[in-house]
C-alpha cells in the first residue's frame, strides 16, 4: 500500500470507517494473533490481547501517518498487552496450557506448541515475533520495548533452549 492510499485509508478509519480500518487491519492480522497465540499459550487470551489491540489501533489510526508507523503501533500495543497478561499470569500462579485446536507436529515431527512450552515468557514472545512475524531483532526491540541487544540474547538463548543451534 503506498502513503497516499494509507493516507486515504486512515482518514476513513478516523471518522468511523470500519472497512477501511479492516483493510489496515489486514496487513497485520496474522502475525498478531500468531504471535499472541504462541507467547500467551491459550487461543482465548491471544484473541483477547488482539481485540484489545485492534481497540487501541482504531482509535490512534488518526495519528499514524503511515502504514509502518501503524504497523508498528499495533505489534507494540499488541506486546504490551502480552506482557501484562504475563504479570497476570505469575500473580495465578498456575500453569497455562495450550488450546487443544493448536498446530499438530510439523513434517519433521516436531511438535511447535510443546516446543514453544519449554521457553520463558519473554523469550516465547521475542521466538514468535521473529519465526511466525519474521521480524528482524530492530524491529522486535520496538515491539517489545527492549534493546536490540537485549532481543538478540533472548533469541540465542531461547534457540539454546530449543536445541536449534
Amino acid at each position: 500500500m503506498d502513503k497516499k492510499e494509507y493516507k486515504e485509508l486512515s482518514a476513513m478509519a478516523a471518522n468511523g470507517d470500519t472497512k477501511a480500518f479492516a483493510y489496515l487491519y489486514e496487513t497485520v492480522y496474522r502475525e498478531m494473533y500468531y504471535t499472541a497465540y504462541y507467547s500467551l499459550k491459550n487461543d482465548a487470551d491471544a484473541v483477547e490481547a488482539v481485540t484489545g489491540t485492534i481497540r487501541d489501533g482504531f482509535e490512534a489510526v488518526k495519528r499514524l501517518n503511515s502504514e509502518a508507523a501503524f504497523r508498528l503501533f499495533m505489534l507494540k500495543s499488541l506486546c504490551a498487552r502480552i506482557k501484562l497478561r504475563f504479570k497476570e499470569y505469575s500473580k495465578a500462579r498456575s500453569p497455562v496450557q495450550y488450546d487443544k485446536k493448536a498446530l499438530r507436529p510439523n513434517e519433521d515431527g516436531i511438535d511447535i506448541k510443546q516446543e514453544f512450552n519449554k521457553l520463558p515468557d519473554t523469550e516465547r514472545m521475542v521466538m514468535a515475533l521473529c519465526v511466525i512475524g519474521r521480524f528482524p531483532p530492530e524491529e522486535i526491540a520496538q515491539f517489545t520495548g527492549m534493546s536490540t541487544g537485549a532481543v538478540k540474547k533472548r533469541l540465542t538463548k531461547a534457540v539454546n533452549t530449543l536445541g536449534l543451534e
